[in-house]
């Protein structure tokens, strides 16, 4: 594990940057998904406090990726 996030109004919202992705769990932590395309070899993870819908990533090379649907969706900055 690289980073972790917790969504700042939903304590069972919680996401985790791993060398696969970005993992998922709505349940807190009972079961998590990773999103398919989503960015890989992830070296940390945020919520953003006042809009929690958007997380970003940051990859081990430097790229940043933005999810503005709670990490169901990604794309590169």
């Amino acid at each position: 594990m690289n980073g972790f996030a917790v969504h700042p109004s939903d304590p069972a919202v919680m996401y985790v940057a791993m060398r696969a992705g970005v993992y998922r769990t709505a349940d807190a932590g009972r079961t998590w998904s990773a999103p398919a395309g989503g960015p890989t070899d992830v070296a940390a993870v945020a919520v953003d406090p006042k809009r929690p819908a958007i997380v970003y990533a940051a990859t081990a090379a430097g790229r940043i990726h933005v999810s503005s649907d709670g990490g169901a969706t990604w794309h590169a900055r």
